[in-house]
């Protein structure tokens, strides 16, 4: 896959169904790719904060 044809896919998420649940093994993947997002001049100045409970996410 060229990077043309990534760029073309690429799209912003305006909406998600709430009832659908990440399994540990998913999460962790998003965690470890996340780790891996460019950063201006590499700073990497991200936090991540996870809500899993209803308590968290409110």
């Amino acid at each position: 896959m060229d990077i043309v044809s990534v760029a073309l896919k690429r799209y912003s998420t305006k909406a998600f169904d709430p009832s659908k649940k990440l399994t540990a093994e998913e999460a962790d993947k998003v965690k470890t790719l996340l780790q891996y997002s460019p950063s201006s001049t590499n700073s990497q100045p991200w936090h991540f904060i996870v809500a899993s409970t209803e308590e968290g996410k409110a």
